[in-house]
């Protein structure tokens, strides 16, 4: 599993993947430049220092990138439905606040990555800023080709520069090269408390399971009740022998080997994961491969290690599961980025913020709405240009209407280089 906390879209503090670097100490420009949409959504010049953290200055252009995607990730989970709702508190606390704050965090632990990268003297080379450069303009290129977008407007749609955009990919390069660093000095090297308590606290569990299929249709059908049936009759028997044994541990790793029919080598007929699944209370497996299906997550997370399950019902057929220790080889290789996280999440706790008049006085909802009007103005052009064309075309007359371009702007999203 990535544990990494990089790039922080969404107001709950996802996992992140990166550290925000580009931090100007430039005054504000008496006379904003023209294309800055900082400037045209707030009057603040995208150089204007909103806040310092440690010392180190973040602008406007910084973020109001943040504040936008606070604000729509909102939106998306059935916050500001209406104007009225901007009134209301989330969280207990006035809405504009919270957004502002959730934006804040977000800044304030682009920054601290930053402030600690600049101490251990982790800088992004030359090579990965032009990877970075390459990837962004791959990903205007395909705006482009989905929604007429150029790489400009996409960025004016998300309230940020270009040299902004990129000093998001230039965080993950330094949080790589912080993780590397403390690697190599062994300030990541795990004790057995460490990965106890890990495994604790994330909430992790490993079981074996023995899967008796049910039987498939060529037509796609659904398995009948009658095989349902007999599958379940074969699992009862199978779990009554296992606990029967001498060794039932011993018992089920042998009728696991031999029996399963969880997934194998065509050529060795091996199973591909003789020992198990390492996963987290949602399901997602640890190894960041997948989810589990829900019936095996809940089974497994109501055993003692060494404890095994009566047949589990899920879409594929009977499971019986042996619960047994997480401290295994997968937990311990996560525990880089585990550690990782949690230095991260301790380094923007310990920051200081100071923050200027200019912050205090933005309003959320006179930006976002400004944001909009902007992005559905966008979209009318679009819509008339191709209407226009449509007109022009000889075969105006037989050709339907083009239809209304849809911009992805309402939804604010970054995507590290790496």
């Amino acid at each position: 599993m990535n544990w990494k906390k990089l790039l922080c879209a969404g107001l709950s503090g996802a996992l992140l993947a990166g550290a925000m670097a580009g931090c100007s100490t430039a005054e504000p420009q008496p006379t904003p430049a023209a294309d800055d949409i900082a400037y045209q959504a707030t009057g603040l010049s995208r150089d204007t220092v909103l806040f310092t953290v440690d010392g180190r200055e973040v602008t406007a252009d910084q973020y109001l990138y943040w504040l936008l995607t606070s604000i729509s990730t909102a939106k998306s989970a059935g916050y500001l439905a209406d104007d009225e709702a901007w009134e209301e508190e989330i969280e207990g606390q006035p809405t504009a606040d919270y957004l502002k704050e959730q934006a804040l965090e977000i800044s304030k632990l682009y920054a601290s990555v930053a402030n600690h990268a600049d101490e251990a003297g982790i800088v992004v080379t030359e090579d990965q800023r032009a990877e970075a450069e390459e990837q962004l303009d791959q990903m205007g290129a395909m705006y482009e080709a989905y929604y007429g977008l150029t790489t400009q407007e996409w960025l004016d749609q998300q309230c940020i520069s270009r040299e902004g955009y990129l000093g998001l990919n230039d965080a993950y390069y330094l949080v790589s090269g912080l993780e590397e660093s403390l690697k190599e000095s062994g300030e990541l090297d795990p004790t057995d408390d460490d990965i106890r308590n890990m495994i604790d606290s994330e909430g992790i569990y490993s079981c074996k399971h023995i899967l008796l299929a049910f039987p498939q249709h060529d037509d796609g059908s659904d398995p009948t009740d009658e095989e349902k049936a007999a599958t379940k009759a074969e699992a009862d028997a199978l779990y009554a022998e296992i606990t029967a044994a001498a060794d039932p541990a011993a018992a089920f790793d042998a009728a696991m080997n031999e029996q399963s029919d969880d997934g194998r080598d065509e050529t060795t007929g091996e199973l591909y994961k003789p020992e198990g699944y390492t996963f987290l209370s949602t399901g997602a497996m640890v190894d960041g491969s997948g989810s589990l299906v829900t019936e095996f997550v809940t089974a497994g997370t109501e055993l003692e290690v060494g404890q095994i399950s009566q047949p589990v019902e899920t879409d594929y057929g009977y499971h019986i599961l042996l619960r047994q220790d997480a401290d295994n080889e997968e937990t311990r290789t996560a525990y880089t980025d585990y550690a990782m996280n949690q230095l991260l999440d301790q380094w923007t706790a310990d920051a200081k913020v100071e923050t200027t008049e200019a912050y205090d006085n933005l309003d959320p909802k006179a930006f976002y709405d400004f944001m909009m009007n902007m992005v559905l103005e966008w979209q009318e052009e679009q819509q008339a240009e191709a209407e226009a064309a449509a007109s022009a075309s000889p075969s105006a007359e037989t050709e339907s209407p083009a239809p209304e371009t849809e911009s992805p702007a309402a939804e604010p999203s970054a995507s590290p280089a790496a």
